[in-house]
């Protein structure tokens, strides 16, 4: 699947840094693969406070992880216990935020439908209603680029007018699907403005989703072979991108001349590539072999 993007530089990455009003933030899924770096990116531009909220009674920091470890001590970041199926608890962090980022993580959580569905779609539906009680102004939702693809095409070169399908590859996209529209449908309603982003397969450090499955394929016998005709291509996105894209996409909900509102963005590296090119690179950098044989 190869989708025609948006350049994530529609702000530059230290944008707001020429007011000297630090606006408050709130990351929801603050401790997963993308909210990490989201955070950290937030920290480092220095006119945010910053509120991280996640599933766990309390962050477990890495050594690596001396930023967050400092802001926490300096009052310039705060945690704070949410499960997005609880409207209080999202209430009690969101209170006095101005910009939501909503990076919800279903890592360690039961892989049925009613779980899915109620952090999901429900969680959506919670965190919306969150945002016009406390009087947020903007909420910025961590899509993804599946939610346009049904599993039976390939998608090249097109944009962000590409509507959903009728129907979808797996459970999780559809319900994707479904949180995505109700948050665009919010826009505008009680002053809140929002916006989805759409990042195809991100990977990165901390990825505990495509790195992990590619090693456990380059430990098993299947490693050896390619299937089919390997010309298949797929968009991969740094997680760093993706980070830099939810930031972007905040400065231009608070711009006056270009608007992200009701809108949603597909999220990439701007480099599609062969999905036999991509997987040896990875897993070379891990010290695994290319592949043998191919048929």
């Amino acid at each position: 699947m190869s989708l025609n993007q948006i350049n994530s530089n529609m702000a530059t990455e230290n944008g707001g840094s020429n007011s000297d009003v630090l606006k408050t933030c709130l990351v929801l899924g603050g401790r997963g693969f993308i909210g990490r770096v989201l955070v950290e990116r937030l920290l480092k531009l220095g006119n945010w406070v910053v509120r991280v909220a996640d599933y766990t009674e309390s962050p477990q920091l890495e050594p690596s992880e001396l930023l967050l470890s400092d802001a926490f001590s300096s009052a310039r970041a705060s945690y704070f216990h949410v499960d997005v199926r609880n409207k209080p608890q999202i209430i009690k962090a969101m209170e006095g935020v101005s910009v939501v980022f909503y990076t919800e993580s279903m890592a360690s959580f039961p892989r049925d439908f009613f779980s899915y569905y109620t952090i999901i779609v429900q969680g959506a539906k919670n965190v919306i209603k969150a945002c016009r009680e406390c009087k947020v102004k903007h909420l910025i939702y961590n899509s993804s680029a599946d939610v346009v693809f049904d599993g039976s095409r390939n998608i090249c070169n097109v944009d962000e007018s590409l509507p959903y399908p009728n129907q979808f590859e797996n459970m999780v996209t559809d319900l994707k699907s479904q949180a995505e529209a109700l948050v665009l449908f919010a826009n505008k309603v009680d002053g809140l403005l929002t916006c989805a982003l759409r990042p195809c397969n991100v990977f990165g450090p901390r990825d505990n989703q495509l790195m992990p499955s590619l090693i456990n394929m380059a430990n098993s016998s299947w490693a050896k072979f390619i299937i089919g005709s390997s010309e298949n291509m797929l968009d991969f996105t740094y997680v760093d991108n993706v980070a830099h894209a939810h930031i972007c996409a905040e400065e231009s909900l608070s711009s006056q001349m270009v608007s992200a509102s009701g809108k949603v963005f597909f999220i990439t590296n701007l480099e599609p590539m062969k999905v036999r090119d991509f997987v040896p690179l990875v897993l070379e950098s891990f010290g695994y072999q290319r592949y043998l044989t191919s048929f």
